[in-house]
This record gives structure tokens, sequence and C-alpha cells, in this order.
């Protein structure tokens, strides 16, 4: 969902810009980069930052802010971490209104339902999976990568619907018929993408992924 400020009312564009701002700063303060440096993912990073811009351009509707585009932070929650997933979110954003593919009025409601809502979502999915279910390799991949993704990205199709409703921007029959109808279309795609992307890095470059850890998901299974 791309949101334009034309249909967004000022106190809102500019209290989310505000929040939005505030969310990015905090990470961008406090997020683990020594990680990075540690394990040489400095340029893994800055390259996933730019991919999930040019992932973001490649969205499609029938009406303005009525668009769909896969997400892919899922992915990076689980290869780095929310608070880092959050600002490379964030860099995407400023990279594609930079370029012109994206509204700068908009970027604080943008930044808040498809940067900070998935994030924290997928965060939030992959501590349950990993408290509630048995750690195991499929488990991993198929529920805290696929299904779980497939969670997130609805849950944001949702929020960016309702808040175009909210704000009278379309009709709700209207958002639901030529909307909501094809979100199926998204989440089946998105969940596949983030598996698929998960289960090569995993089976190649393990040492890539903060959150898998042989001795949980491998070791005596």
């Amino acid at each position: 969902m791309n949101l334009t400020a034309d249909i967004l009312p000022l106190w809102l564009a500019l209290t989310s810009l505000m929040l939005f701002a505030a969310m990015a700063v905090w990470n961008l303060a406090g997020a683990p980069w020594k990680l990075l440096t540690l394990n040489g993912l400095h340029p893994l990073y800055s390259l996933s930052c730019v991919g999930l811009a040019g992932l973001w351009s490649l969205s499609v509707g029938g009406h303005p802010a009525l668009e769909f585009h896969l997400l892919g932070l899922s992915a990076m929650v689980l290869m780095f971490g929310w608070r880092l997933a959050i600002v490379a979110g964030a860099v995407a954003l400023v990279l594609l209104c930079a370029v012109g593919e994206g509204d700068w009025a908009a970027l604080g409601v943008n930044g808040l339902i498809g940067v900070v809502l998935p994030v924290l979502l997928a965060r939030r999915f992959h501590d349950l999976i990993y408290a509630r279910l048995p750690r195991h390799f499929f488990v991993y991949v198929l529920v805290s990568a696929h299904f779980s993704s497939m969670l997130v990205i609805g849950a944001v199709i949702l929020a960016g619907g309702a808040l175009t409703w909210l704000v009278g921007a379309y009709e709700f029959s209207r958002i639901v018929d030529e909307y909501l109808v094809f979100s199926p279309m998204v989440l089946l795609p998105e969940g596949f993408m983030n598996g698929a992307v998960m289960t090569m890095l995993i089976a190649l470059k393990p040492e890539w992924v903060r959150s898998f850890d042989d001795r949980d998901y491998i070791d005596g299974k």
C-alpha cells in the first residue's frame, strides 16, 4: 500500500510523521550495529535496504492508495532483528520518496502501517512460535517464515484499507470489492517469498540469519 497525502488530513500526516521519525531515530540509535560489524554483514544489510525499495516499487492496483506490493519484512526481522528491520524499512521508504516513487507528505503514515506494524507483528509472531511450538527446522521455515509473513501482510492490507475508509477516501463497499477481495493473491506470494529466502539462507549461509541457531532447530532432531 502506498498512501498519498491528498487523502490524508493534515493533522494525521503530521502526527504520523513525527511518530515514525521518532521510532526510526530511536531504533537507529539503539539497533545492534555491532552485530553487523562482527559478522561482516554491513554490505548485505545495505543491499537488503535497496532491495526492499526495489520490491516496494513494484506495486499494482486499480486505484491510488489501494495498491498491493510484497513486503519482505518478515525475512528482514528473522535475518537482522526487529530494530534493524525498522531502520531498513525507513531507509527504503526514503529512497522511494527520493526517486519520486513515494509521497514525502505521507511518509509517516506509510512508515507506521507499512514498516512499524509488520515488523512488530513479525517479531511477535516469531517470539510466540519460538516459545510455544517445537523448535524444528520445518517449523521455522513453514511457520515463522511462511505462514507468519502471510498474516503480517494481511494485517497491513486490512490496516491500510481501514484507514482509507476512515479518512473518507473510498466507500467501504469499494474497498472490499476492489481491494480486499484481491488480498489472497498477495498473501501466497508473500509467504512463498519469505519462506524461500529463509530456506535458501539457512541452507547456504546460516550465519547470516540472526534468529536461527543450529542448536535449537537441527541438533538432535
